[in-house]
């Protein structure tokens, strides 16, 4: 007698989406881009600053499908990459990400949404890989 399995869903793949890091802190970006790299996310690009991220998301290697920008930076802060965004037409989706306070990150989701930019989620730091995983897969379901 042979044992069967119960096929288990999968999660969608997450290798043909393009996602752009905005984070003035050198270590986030490091440890969201091996996070997302083990997700196996398909394209990680970077930016260390409000100003990096406005010009990459308008660049010519093509819109990010998700960007996970950090609130609070020297310069452009996350909330000028979202007005900045918001003008530019960009139609991905957007995380928020801080190590502030619940009412900080739930501010900058109401200012994400008044502009019109697709939400998935707000994470606060320290992030874990598996509320990574939750929220990306929310793009793979668009």
């Amino acid at each position: 007698m042979t044992a069967t399995s119960t096929p288990t869903k999968l999660s969608p793949p997450l290798a043909s989406l393009h996602v752009l890091l905005v984070d003035d802190d050198p270590f986030m970006l490091e440890l969201l881009g091996s996070m997302l790299d083990k997700l196996g996310v398909g394209r990680v690009s970077q930016a260390t600053d409000g100003e990096r991220g406005v010009a990459a998301i308008g660049g010519a290697r093509g819109m990010p499908d998700v960007v996970i920008c950090d609130i609070h930076m020297p310069g452009k802060d996350g909330f000028q990459v979202m007005e900045a965004m918001a003008a530019s037409g960009y139609k991905g989706a957007v995380v928020l990400l801080s190590g502030m306070d619940a009412r900080t990150l739930n501010s900058a989701a109401l200012m994400a949404r008044f502009h019109h930019l697709h939400v998935l989620g707000v994470m606060t730091k320290p992030v874990s890989k598996a509320a990574l995983s939750d929220l990306l897969a929310k793009v793979t379901r668009l």
